[in-house]
């Protein structure tokens, strides 16, 4: 009697946070083993790999993955996650000690990799199986798995991160944790690769005040073709003014670039040629495939 008296309590106590002004409920993430399939999605559908690596550091040159986590998902043409078709997560022994801070960070230790290696092949294969991978820090993710992956660079790849306009869209932030707070949930583990990709794809099926879904918007963006736009011997006076507009340096090809749309394309050449007509222009198309690459 004791317990249903705490459970009836516990339930009213729930009710009346989720309609106090001054209270936000924060429910736990849908394990991916117990995502709701829906059988007639709407046509046609994407084939989505979410991923998440964690490494021994930032340099895929230098450091090594230590842990990797993939959910290959169906999403259809309305952005609704209509099934969880598999997921998976390997550990890789780094041939050496992981640094102190990573293992505070993701809570991987020493003894849990000791010994193991990764299927590399099969990890691969399903990443193939995708018509798109999807990380929250692409930029990061696909040059670590293209170096610890085979054949796997001419995959499409999109990015939740940068991807979609957070901000734009009244978000606080693009951490994926803070996200999953923001829409009313937590993860109860964070930083392991396979935890991650459980969060994002919570956060990829958030629906949107517009009716759309995350990951909808995330793949409608990835999938237009863009122009990267590169400035050598730029101007050092016009810094600011490169910032202003979007450029960022890129210290690996000494040389300002933005990321434009293909019909912005003209504009941006023109305002370098006439504002720095010494400066020399290097133009290239991006589309998924060959985006986060560098």
């Amino acid at each position: 009697m004791m317990k249903q008296d705490e459970s009836s309590a516990a339930k009213k106590r729930q009710c009346s946070c989720d309609d106090d002004p001054d209270r936000r409920v924060l429910r736990k993430i849908t394990p991916l083993g117990e995502w709701p399939e829906i059988s007639n999605p709407v046509q046609p559908t994407t084939i989505v790999a979410a991923i998440d690596c964690e490494t021994t550091g930032f340099d895929p040159e230098e450091d090594a993955v230590i842990e990797m986590a993939v959910a290959l998902i169906e999403v259809d043409a309305t952005g609704c996650i209509t099934r969880v078709l598999r997921k998976g997560c390997g550990t890789q022994d780094p041939g050496r000690p992981i640094p102190q801070r990573v293992t505070q960070i993701t809570g991987i230790t020493d003894a849990d990799v000791a010994g193991k290696n990764f299927r590399r092949e099969a990890f691969a294969e399903v990443l193939r199986q995708a018509d798109v991978v999807l990380a929250h820090n692409s930029g990061f993710d696909r040059k670590f798995a293209e170096r610890f992956l085979p054949d796997i660079e001419n995959l499409a790849w999109a990015c939740s991160l940068n991807d979609f306009d957070w901000i734009g869209a009244g978000f606080d932030g693009a951490k994926l944790g803070h996200l999953i707070n923001q829409i009313g949930l937590f993860a109860p583990k964070a930083h392991s690769a396979l935890a991650d990709v459980e969060a994002l794809v919570n956060l990829l099926a958030h629906r949107l005040p517009d009716g759309e879904t995350v990951v909808g918007k995330v793949l409608e963006k990835a999938a237009k073709p863009t122009t990267m736009i590169e400035v050598i011997n730029a101007y050092y006076g016009k810094r600011g003014e490169m910032k202003r507009r979007g450029f960022r340096w890129n210290p690996a090809r000494n040389a300002w670039w933005v990321e434009v749309g293909q019909d912005k394309a003209g504009d941006e050449t023109i305002w370098v040629e006439e504002t720095m007509p010494n400066a020399r222009l290097r133009i290239s198309d991006i589309t998924w495939h060959t985006r986060y690459q560098r």
